[in-house]
């Protein structure tokens, strides 16, 4: 009978207690042997992405049996698909596995049984209260239970095991942290000797550190302080570690390197400094104004800053092509201002592009070169001989070095750090903004009185200009202010860039259309004003109005486009008592007048144009209400007739408002930008109240409208929303909106969108825009509406063979070929209606059929 497995209990504990992790073949063979086994080993466990794996870290394997070591079966084993799952969570709850394999699970006696495993007794290890892997033996000969003794004894040496790992974990985390650690980290015996050092330490001293430990040897366990400066700042904290009786057994340093905050520190005190000086500039140039001062304020500024520069002086090329001194501190200036330096000239201080650092042998290189009068003054007023360093900095303006900074030491050549060459070039920076602004001051005068954009005189030179002749004669004076029109389409097709070209373009050629004493000026965006003096008569302001008008017609090529605009002009005469502000008033009244009137035309300023312009104003603001709360505002609806049956077909929705006449108040909507509003409110109402009358109904839109892109999704919108099919919608457009152009052909976009919609689309007036036959046959509508001017020319009774009686006959004719509908307009008598009858026309509207009325009138 054997002896019992604890008797081999210090066997299989002594190596792991000695040696630590070294020690684990000796600790597997001990445990083999404790427990009869012929194979013992250590496996690790570790969970990825939500699966457990095990992989052999260590074994022993006695005479005789064949080890598994290398085994690659046993090598990132997925517990769970392997079939050891029973294994994994037996582990889980720390509990063990034995027993012969015979007895275990099918899925798991493959892989034992190919190792020669008859039973086995394996058991968990926990590492910090993590399952961390398991710790097992095998008996190869014979099948047996294990019993709790043993494997109490297998636990012991796992829970051994397990102890040692974690030492060896913290150890090799702690040895990590030390190594790698930015601080600096050592421990030195009593006497000072280095005992260890980290790798921080080691590469910043490798000569080793020498530090006062006497005051921590004094109190063992308490932390002191020194701070160390040589080559590197560094905060030390020294703590003595105490062993028997109190008695230090080594010191443990810890250093912080400082040396890039002390000198981070020590840059903020320079730049303040800097910043300081600076503003002391500035404070002294708001005092007294810009002047040549301005050199020796920021050489003061500069000395004062930068303790190494010991003198100094300015240079600035002057118009005759040289660089004159203009400041000295430490020189004689009067004297140094004779010297004339050439740019050309070896070295001369002026070839380099950033600040830079000359030694005492270039600059006698460079005297040397010099005639004999500048070299005597240079080295008596410019104590040439005497400077060992002289930091340069070039001062930039437009590309050209303008001006130079010359910084002197007198005592050594290293004497400039490259924070000194920081400053220099910063002060220099200053210098450079500061003349920069002397040379803009002396352009100011004109760009205050000019238009950067076209070059001509601006408003300010203009009322200037304009104040002097009313002194002078205002009765020989007019004033022309110009609005080009169709600007917006040239800014909106080529981009801002082309409607600048265009403005410069005509700008060229109003200034060449005047005479010599005239002026124009730029106003602003596409306004411009003209000044005429000296005249004989109103006609002759009249004449140079209309070969302005006549200039700006001339076509302008622009990119791959040629743009043909034209301008509205409101012209003023002089007279005595106006100031410039009254007079360009009165002719802001003209322009918009001739503006209201179509455009591309001149008109006169006259007294009653003031009231007019109060009045629209008041309905611009009264129609703006009204609209926000849709009172005032109502439809009336004319009929539009079936011609032989004499029954309504159709009813056109016509706004009318309180205050105005449709005649009125809808050109001043479109001349304020209100018709997007109008049309939304009528189109609404207009569905609303279809279902009143029961007839398609006809709404006009107005090319604001159908220019948005919006307008397809604002008509399907309120058909959703009022519930009005498709088909009963009739939109009527003018010709003009869908000329052949880019806004014409979004126009013609939205109106092919609509139709899809299934909205029917009428031309409206046809005849008085411009229709081809072959743009009508591509145009997306449905019908068209005979002008009335057409029908009013046919007279009464109408004569078959005039001319306007043909062209009915033809846009008659034409409809028909092109399958659209075609509506007469404008009948108001029976004979008309009779002659159009008979022509063919089978849809009329006009006041004889049915004057426009609201829904709720008697009469409808």
């Amino acid at each position: 009978m054997g002896s019992p497995p604890g008797t081999h209990l210090p066997q299989a504990l002594l190596p792991l207690l000695r040696q630590g992790l070294t020690g684990l073949p000796q600790a597997l063979e001990g445990v083999a042997q404790a427990l009869k086994a012929h194979r013992a080993y250590l496996f690790r466990l570790e969970e990825r992405q939500g699966t457990w794996y095990t992989s052999q870290l260590a074994e022993w394997a006695g005479e005789g049996v064949s080890p598994q070591i290398q085994n690659p079966a046993l090598q990132d084993l997925p517990m769970e698909e392997a079939g050891y799952g029973r294994w994994l969570r037996r582990f889980l709850a720390n509990q063990s596995v034995g027993g012969p394999v015979a007895a275990f699970p099918q899925e798991e006696q493959p892989l034992l049984l190919a190792q020669e495993i008859q039973s086995l007794l394996v058991v968990p290890i926990f590492v910090e209260g993590r399952l961390w892997g398991f710790l097992g033996v095998d008996d190869c000969l014979r099948e047996r239970q294990f019993t709790q003794e043993e494997e109490a004894l297998l636990r012991l040496l796992a829970e051994a095991l397990a102890q040692t790992l974690e030492l060896w974990e913290r150890a090799r985390w702690l040895g990590f942290l030390v190594e790698a650690s930015p601080f600096y980290l050592a421990r030195l015996s009593p006497e000072g000797r280095l005992l260890h050092a980290n790798q921080a330490l080691r590469q910043a001293f490798p000569q080793g550190v020498s530090l006062p430990l006497g005051n921590a040897l004094a109190s063992p366990g308490s932390p002191k302080t020194h701070f160390a400066r040589g080559e590197r700042a560094v905060a030390w904290t020294l703590v003595a570690v105490p062993g028997p009786g109190g008695v230090a057994l080594e010191v443990l340093a810890l250093g912080v390197d400082v040396t890039e905050r002390e000198e981070a520190e020590a840059r903020e005190r320079r730049w303040n400094a800097f910043r300081k000086n600076l503003l002391r500039i500035y404070e002294t140039l708001m005092a007294e104004g810009l002047s040549d001062s301005i050199f020796g304020l920021i050489l003061d500024a500069a000395l004062d800053t930068i303790p190494s520069a010991q003198a100094g002086s300015v240079t600035v090329l002057m118009e005759d092509g040289c660089y004159h001194f203009v400041a000295a501190r430490g020189y004689d200036l009067r004297a140094l201002r004779q010297v004339c330096l050439r740019p050309e000239e070896p070295l001369s201080l002026t070839g380099h592009q950033t600040a830079q650092v000359f030694t005492w042998r270039e600059l006698a290189r460079f005297n040397a070169r010099l005639d004999p009068e500048r070299r005597r003054v240079m080295e008596e007023a410019g104590r040439i001989g005497e400077i060992k360093a002289i930091l340069s900095v070039p001062v930039f303006l437009a590309g050209e070095r303008k001006a130079f900074l010359y910084l002197d030491n007198f005592e050594r050549e290293d004497a400039f750090t490259p924070l000194d060459r920081e400053l220099a070039q910063a002060f220099a920076s200053q210098l450079g903004l500061l003349l920069r602004r002397m040379e803009l001051e002396g352009r100011l005068h004109h760009l205050a009185y000019h238009d950067p954009l076209t070059g001509l005189p601006n408003r300010l030179f203009f009322l200037e200009k304009l104040a002097q002749a009313l002194q002078e004669d205002p009765e020989s004076l007019a004033l022309l202010y110009l609005d080009l029109d169709g600007l917006k389409l040239v800014n909106d097709l080529d981009g801002h860039a082309a409607g600048d070209e265009a403005l410069r373009v005509v700008a060229a050629r109003l200034r060449a259309s005047l005479r010599p004493r005239d002026l124009v000026a730029r106003q602003g965006g596409d306004e411009f004003l003209v000044l005429l003096t000296h005249l004989k008569g109103p006609e002759e302001a009249v004449a140079v109005a209309e070969r302005l008008l006549e200039v700006v017609r001339l076509p302008i090529p622009l990119q791959e486009r040629v743009y043909h605009l034209t301008t509205s002009i409101g012209l003023v005469l002089g007279a005595p008592g106006l100031s410039p502000g009254e007079l360009l008033q009165r002719a802001d009244l003209a322009l918009y007048r001739a503006k209201g009137e179509g455009k591309d035309r001149l008109a006169f300023f006259e007294a009653h144009l003031q009231e007019a312009l109060r009045r629209e104003m008041e309905l611009v603001e009264a129609l703006r209400q009204d609209l926000e709360r849709e009172e005032g505002l109502n439809l009336a609806y004319q009929p539009i007739v079936d011609l032989e049956a004499g029954k309504p077909v159709a009813m056109e929705a016509l706004l009318r408002w309180r205050l105005a006449p449709p005649g009125e108040f809808i050109p001043l909507a479109e001349r304020h930008r209100l018709m997007g509003a109008l049309g939304r409110f009528v189109l609404r109402r207009a569905c609303e109240e279809q279902a009143r009358h029961g007839l398609p109904v006809h709404v006009n839109v107005s090319p604001q409208e159908l220019l948005d892109p919006s307008y397809p999704a604002q008509v399907a919108q309120v058909l959703e929303d009022t519930g009005l099919p498709p088909p009963a919608l009739v939109l009527e457009v003018t010709e003009s909106t869908l000329i052949p152009d880019e806004r014409g052909r979004d126009a013609t976009q939205s109106l092919k969108v609509l139709r899809a919609l299934g909205v029917k689309v009428f031309l409206d007036d046809f005849g008085s825009g411009h229709s081809s036959l072959e743009r009508l046959s591509t145009l997306p509508v449905d019908g068209l509406k005979l002008g009335q001017a057409f029908t009013q020319a046919l007279g009464s009774p109408p004569d078959p063979q005039s001319p306007a009686a043909r062209v009915v006959g033809a846009v008659l004719a034409l409809a028909q070929a092109l399958g659209l509908e075609a509506i007469a307009e404008g009948i108001e008598d029976e004979a008309t209606l009779a002659y159009l009858k008979a022509l063919g026309f089978r849809l009329g509207q006009g006041y004889l059929l049915g004057r426009p009325s609201p829904l709720y009138s008697e009469e409808r």
